[in-house]
């Protein structure tokens, strides 16, 4: 995404905690709370911020096209479709 990883284990970790962890982010989704496009909004944020911290550069600093595609990916990974 930026052309610089985090550790593996930082993303990981960050991956849990908007998933399962404090965020909570998937019981929220099943409970209503948030849709599917805020919920993989809020963890390519957090995924964003890992990146950026690593590599110094935040997600707007890069193509659209690239973060398109990130997003479609987010989505078959989450979702196996497209977010609704």
């Amino acid at each position: 995404m930026h052309h610089i990883n985090p550790p593996e284990s930082e993303l990981r970790e960050r991956i849990e905690y908007v998933m399962w962890g404090r965020k909570r982010a998937w019981d929220c989704l099943e409970d209503g709370l948030i849709t599917e496009v805020e919920l993989r909004q809020l963890l390519i944020d957090h995924i964003d911020y890992e990146c950026a911290h690593a590599s110094g550069h935040s997600w707007p600093e890069f193509d659209p096209d690239a973060r398109q595609q990130f997003i479609e990916l987010i989505d078959q990974l989450l979702f196996g479709r497209t977010a609704v």
